[in-house]
């Protein structure tokens, strides 16, 4: 049984979102700038596109979950440590380990990302803006919703191999959000689940083709 409402939640984004201004528009900024990194192949778009999802993962644990959520609910710390281990793991994955390199190659799985980071970036705040609440709009490295699956979709622009052990932490969130959503009547994370299992698959099917090897 949920402690908050959906309206509660809504004036929780609210909250954050006139405390925050113009962060927003800062990471929706950050978020075209490595789709641009992706898409044009430049030397250090891996990195530079990872430096943009361990900020947003960063800020999602630690100001919307460990900050403003834990006022609601106790599951705040755990989702916080959650979005704070998949940080750490970008890091390890795209900062410093270098193994995964992102770049765009058209194809099923590059589009099904592009979809993806479109949705994250521009459909979920749109449905606040529809629904005449521009203040409790969810934005990318924000809100724990868009910042997953934004990333799921970013990380799907790798050419060789999808890292599917950088997949895992955004689906589980997917999964959660979700189950919430459906539960509050939530609309910006209705799709959540259906996009991971989606992306996933997408995923795995890359993979296994002959020429996904490192």
């Amino acid at each position: 049984m949920l402690s908050f409402d959906a309206e509660v939640l809504s004036l929780l984004f609210a909250q954050m979102n006139r405390a925050l201004w113009p962060g927003q528009l800062l990471f929706g900024a950050a978020a075209l700038g490595a789709l641009w990194l992706v898409m044009t192949g430049r030397p250090l778009a891996t990195r530079g596109a990872g430096a943009v999802l361990v900020a947003a993962w960063l800020c999602s644990g630690l100001v919307f979950h460990l900050y403003y959520f834990a006022g609601l609910s106790f599951t705040a710390p755990a989702y916080g440590a959650l979005f704070l281990l998949q940080a750490a793991l970008l890091t390890w994955s795209l900062l410093i380990r270098g193994r995964t390199v992102l770049g765009f190659q058209s194809g099923l799985t590059a589009w099904a990302g592009l979809l993806a980071m479109a949705y994250a970036v521009i459909v979920v705040p749109e449905l606040a803006l529809l629904r005449g609440e521009p203040a409790t709009a969810r934005a990318f490295g924000l809100a724990p919703g868009p910042t997953a699956v934004f990333t799921l979709g970013l990380l799907l622009m790798a050419p060789l191999r999808c890292p599917l052990h950088l997949l895992v932490l955004p689906a589980i969130w997917c999964f959660i959000a979700g189950a919430t959503a459906w539960t509050l009547w939530i609309p910006e994370d209705l799709a959540s689940p259906v996009i991971a299992v989606l992306l996933l698959a997408v995923a795995i099917r890359h993979n296994r083709q002959p020429a996904a090897r490192f």
